[in-house]
């Protein structure tokens, strides 16, 4: 399957999730609940991230990824997103695998044609998320990291109401994502708040909030106004990163930081919906601990529950739940 130029119905949506082999500890409790959370969405893609992360000052794969645990982990993913395209989870899982043609293409229409490296300085997903942009047909895709928690009201759909908004925002809004925390958190008094670090200078209004920061957790991403920005590293910031490869400093970038740098430069936003029929949470790390208590916190979330000490934070904060269960 081949990056597609075609950019679909009007608010037609594709629901695609990134899945690696870290993922596999707990996909399988996650990550049907993502996709089954947009029911009218036309298309469902996994891209399966099966390389393993290149050697950088920071990040050794050979400390970090051990074999054959790793390659294990790999093939145990893979199995399950073959198992779920089986179950009609979803229509089509891509394998991104080292010596694949669709690195270097992804390269080339995304970032520079000589940044084929698939994961960033830090050892995380890089070609992936290009790849969960690139292969849907439709003009909208909501993606998922395969960690995500998901709050989401019955009869409800966070990307569909993003979309249902977009024309208001023809010209500053390039994505959306659900609120970014579970509500119940006051930035000031009177006034509700996202999260309670956004670390980007954060604009209010009456729907939700728009800061330049593009998290690749969770969005829902306009490839019709995303595709005259292509690619992403301008001629102007190229030299930058050619020089950051040499010395082995800060490269490769994710593509947080490449998204940022790129469209939030240019005025484009991501508009985080205050809407609280959705909401989301992430597992900054994953310990035995978490990963026990994952069934009984996923039920929460669910059921659009979360403890105080939870509230306006966007990354898990596992000892307010341990005390929350007790």
């Amino acid at each position: 399957m081949s990056p597609s130029q075609a950019t679909g119905i009007e608010g037609e949506i594709t629901v695609q999730v990134n899945l690696s082999a870290g993922d596999a500890a707990y996909a399988a409790a996650t990550v049907p609940a993502l996709v089954q959370a947009h029911p009218q969405a036309v298309a469902r893609l996994a891209v399966v991230d099966l390389c393993r992360p290149q050697r950088t000052r920071i990040f050794d794969p050979a400390k970090r990824l051990p074999e054959p645990g790793f390659s294990t982990r790999a093939a145990a993913i893979w199995e399950m997103a073959m198992e779920w395209q089986r179950a009609g989870l979803f229509d089509t899982v891509v394998k991104l695998e080292p010596g694949s043609p669709l690195i270097s293409e992804l390269a080339r229409r995304y970032t520079r044609p000589w940044m084929t490296e698939t994961h960033d300085y830090g050892g995380c997903a890089g070609t992936a998320y290009w790849a969960a942009l690139a292969l849907p047909a439709t003009r909208f895709v909501a993606h998922y990291d395969a960690d995500m928690l998901l709050y989401q009201a019955p009869g409800f759909d966070w990307a569909e109401e993003a979309v249902r908004h977009w024309s208001s925002f023809p010209g500053t809004t390039i994505a959306a994502t659900p609120r970014p925390s579970p509500p119940g958190f006051a930035a000031s008094p009177g006034q509700d708040g996202a999260v309670r670090q956004e670390g980007r200078p954060t604009e209010r209004i009456p729907l939700g909030w728009l800061n330049d920061w593009f998290s690749t957790r969770c969005f829902l991403v306009d490839r019709e106004r995303l595709a005259p920005n292509l690619p992403l590293i301008h001629s102007r910031d190229a030299w930058r990163w050619r020089l950051r490869r040499l010395v082995d400093r800060g490269y490769p970038p994710s593509p947080e930081v490449v998204l940022c740098r790129s469209l939030g430069r240019q005025g484009w936003r991501r508009l985080a919906l205050a809407d609280e029929r959705a909401w989301l949470l992430h597992p900054h790390s994953k310990p035995p601990g978490y990963l026990a208590l994952l069934p009984k916190i996923q039920a929460a979330v669910a059921a659009g529950l979360a403890p105080d000490g939870q509230k306006g934070f966007a990354e898990i904060q596992l000892a307010a739940w341990q005390a929350f269960f007790r």
